[in-house]
């Protein structure tokens, strides 16, 4: 008598009889899950970068092409026009507050949910991956607040997916494929199921007009002008320059002595001409403008201990020094 085994190397009429059971429970007790099928980037044309290709003049782009392999991401998305309709389920829960971590946050609006294998991929042709979109008609949005729109469905994009650890019948073979799916937003990568920018579901023109409101309120504040006088030193300054002081300075004035090299920032000072800085004209960054904390923030003097020198600019590398805890 052979030894019995629920075991076999092939699916047999034990896996087919649990999985038509597995398929009854999804189309008995599941819900709708509508599917926008990602079908990989769009074609935007010759990039002239080696980094993104243009896949489209080869042999055409595919759900694992890359977009751009710098960044290693897919901003410009292409779906099927066609919508698929599966059987799927997940648990209905609650965003509550999580306490489980300092302070207190709200669960990400995340969904775990489960679909049977060959059913997806009779009709999607392909299992679900990451960037299909997920459109819940059970989740729909009738009761707006404008009665002059239409109602609005739950829009979720795969996020993660792979085979769900209790899909696998006695024969153990797998039968379910769970995917984790979060919230659609209005981004780039999801253009072309948005269609316009002024879609029910788009963000933008919100957006937009919170972002000229506060444009227009900071013009008014301002009166088109910066005003700079809280800020020290802001002001760029064009100080005069030569080869030998003015004969008949002012307090406060400034001089550029071009016979140093580099040039030489001297401020007057009673009857002195005190050094300021090194002056470069061109250098336009926050140092330049606040000239006279350029030797405290890059100082290159060196302070003389006993028995060393010290260097005043130092990386914090060499100032703190890493030691055993024994």
């Amino acid at each position: 008598m052979p030894r019995l085994s629920l075991w076999r190397q092939e699916k047999s009429n034990d896996y087919n009889f649990f999985d038509s059971n597995i398929r009854e429970q999804f189309e008995v007790g599941g819900t709708a899950f509508l599917v926008h099928k990602y079908l990989g980037p769009e074609q935007v044309g010759e990039q002239n970068d080696p980094t993104q290709p243009n896949y489209h003049a080869q042999d055409g782009a595919s759900e694992i092409t890359i977009q751009d392999m710098l960044l290693m991401e897919n901003r410009d998305r292409k779906y099927d026009p066609d919508i698929y309709e599966l059987r799927g389920l997940y648990n209905v829960s609650d965003n509550d507050f999580d306490l489980s971590q300092f302070g207190f946050f709200l669960t990400a609006d995340n969904l775990f949910v489960s679909f049977h294998i060959n059913d997806m991929i009779a009709k999607l042709g392909r299992k679900l991956m990451s960037g299909d979109v997920l459109e819940l008609p059970h989740l729909r949005d009738d009761t707006l607040l404008n009665e002059n729109l239409n109602g609005i469905n739950k829009f979720y994009v795969v996020e993660d997916a792979n085979r769900a650890s209790e899909g696998f019948s006695q024969s153990w073979w797998p039968h379910i494929w769970r995917v984790k799916v979060g919230p659609m937003n209005d981004t780039q990568e999801f253009q072309d199921i948005m269609e316009t920018d002024t879609d029910v579901l788009s963000t933008y023109s919100s957006e937009i007009e919170i972002s000229d409101v506060i444009i227009e309120a900071a013009e008014q504040e301002n009166k088109g002008y910066l005003d700079t006088s809280h800020l020290f030193n802001y002001d760029s300054i064009s100080p005069a320059h030569g080869t030998q002081f003015p004969a008949n300075p002012t307090e406060g004035d400034f001089f550029v002595r071009t016979d140093f090299t580099p040039n030489r920032l001297y401020k007057r000072v009673g009857t002195l001409w005190t050094y300021t800085a090194d002056f470069n004209p061109n250098d336009d960054t926050w140092e330049s403008r606040t000239f006279s904390q350029r030797r405290f923030t890059n100082n290159p003097d060196t302070l003389s201990m006993p028995g060393e020198d010290i260097k005043s600019k130092q990386g914090l590398s060499s100032v703190i020094k890493p030691k055993s805890d024994v």
